[in-house]
C-alpha cells in the first residue's frame, strides 16, 4: 500500500475512535462529523490506491461512487453512507445548533465503522 493511502487509512481509524468518544460524552453532532471524516479518509485511501486524487469532498464522494461502487467493488449502500454522512457533517459543522440526535449519530458511527472496514478489505488490510 502507498504510504499516503496508509496514512489516510490510519486517520480513518483514529477518527472512528474520536467519533465513539464524542458519542459517549453526549456530543452527537461532533460524533457525526468525525464519522463522516473517517469515511472520507477511508474513501480517499482507496481512491489513491487506484491512482485517483480529488481536491474536494464532493469529488471524492463522486469518484468513490463511480469507480468503486459502480465498478462493483462495494455495494451501493456504501456510497449512500458516504453521501448521507457528508450532508450530516454540513449540519454538524456549520450550524450553531446542529440537530443530530444521539440515535442518528449512533447509526452514522455504525455505518462509518462498516464503511472503513469495507475499505480496509479492498486495500487488503
Amino acid at each position: 500500500m502507498k504510504p499516503e493511502s496508509a496514512s489516510h487509512l490510519a486517520r480513518a481509524g483514529e477518527l472512528l475512535t474520536v467519533a465513539a468518544e464524542n458519542l459517549d460524552n453526549n456530543h452527537p453532532a461532533d460524533s457525526a462529523s468525525r464519522s463522516y471524516y473517517a469515511m472520507f479518509h477511508a474513501a480517499t485511501a482507496v481512491l489513491l490506491e487506484e491512482g485517483i486524487e480529488r481536491s474536494s469532498h464532493k469529488g471524492v464522494i463522486s469518484a468513490f461512487g463511480e469507480i468503486i461502487v459502480k465498478g462493483g467493488r462495494l455495494e451501493k449502500r456504501f456510497h449512500e453512507y458516504l453521501r448521507e454522512a457528508f450532508d450530516s457533517r454540513i449540519l454538524s459543522d456549520y450550524f450553531p445548533t446542529p440537530s443530530v440526535s444521539d440515535i442518528y449519530a449512533s447509526e452514522m458511527l455504525a455505518n462509518a465503522e462498516d464503511f472503513v472496514r469495507a475499505c480496509r478489505g479492498i486495500l487488503g488490510e
